[in-house]
């Protein structure tokens, strides 16, 4: 009776095994089959690189089981780009796989002497050349001493460096970073600034970055109220700014500082 007992139970215990091992044998098979062919590459969050862009930086080609990718490669290859800050790399099953990236944010442009442009981030680091046409929205273009050597950029005037890296973290605390089209450090005094509108400003360059942004916000809220977009707002004098219009009659505005 104890025999008969055993051997039911290593003939369970057989079936137990045999139920796994096809069904093991099974599932591999399925994911290895066909159904589960990549058919799409899902890039998402990119804002500068245009989603062929990063798929070119993947280099993943579809066709082939969903499963045989090496998703830490395909990360590896996009995070060579220097747009890219960070990028997670997941499956979609049946059929797709998704890169998602971070690209470093651009602080501004960089134009030479050369009409050359460069995207810097929002470090004060240099990303890359970039043609004029392609320059994104929103990207105010710097005229700024500097040089770029191997990837790295130097600025010739330190505390120029420092001032524009205030004055564009205040333009963006404002703002007016979709206001302000470009910025010139021309002299040792003043900082040049164009609207995209076409009005002109001029800020002292020993002045507080902070206090003029929220000036100068203020200001041009107050013109645009009158549908003014043209002139020049001169930011230079120590208890006020001054607005100067050149149309048939001359114009001139007093805005006094607030404390």
């Amino acid at each position: 009776m104890k025999k008969k007992r055993r051997k039911i139970r290593i003939n369970r215990l057989i079936m137990l095994f045999l139920f796994i091992f096809l069904f093991c044998f099974c599932f591999i098979v399925f994911i290895r089959s066909d159904f589960f062919c990549l058919k799409n590459i899902d890039v998402v969050n990119n804002q500068v690189l245009s989603k062929t862009e990063v798929k070119d930086l993947a280099k993943v080609s579809t066709g082939k089981n969903l499963f045989s990718y090496d998703l830490k490669k395909i990360k590896a290859n996009v995070s060579e780009s220097r747009y890219i800050e960070s990028v997670k790399v997941k499956l979609s099953i049946p059929h797709s796989i998704i890169i998602d990236v971070k690209e470093k944010g651009i602080n501004c442009v960089l134009k030479d002497k050369g009409d050359n442009y460069y995207y810097i981030d929002e470090d004060m680091n240099y990303i890359d050349k970039v043609k004029y046409e392609k320059i994104k929205d929103n990207c105010p273009i710097v005229q700024i001493d500097f040089t770029i050597k191997d990837n790295k950029l130097n600025f010739e005037n330190k505390n120029d460096k420092k001032k524009l890296a205030s004055l564009l973290k205040n333009i963006k605390k404002e703002g007016l970073d979709n206001k302000i089209n470009s910025i010139a450090f021309l002299d040792n005094s003043t900082i040049n600034m164009n609207t995209k509108e076409g009005i002109k400003v001029i800020i002292d360059k020993k002045g507080d970055m902070k206090h003029d942004m929220a000036k100068l916000t203020q200001i041009l809220t107050d013109l645009k109220s009158q549908n003014i977009n043209y002139g020049k707002i001169d930011m230079t004098f120590s208890k006020y700014t001054l607005y100067l219009s050149n149309t048939l009659f001359f114009r001139c505005n007093i805005f006094p500082l607030f404390p």
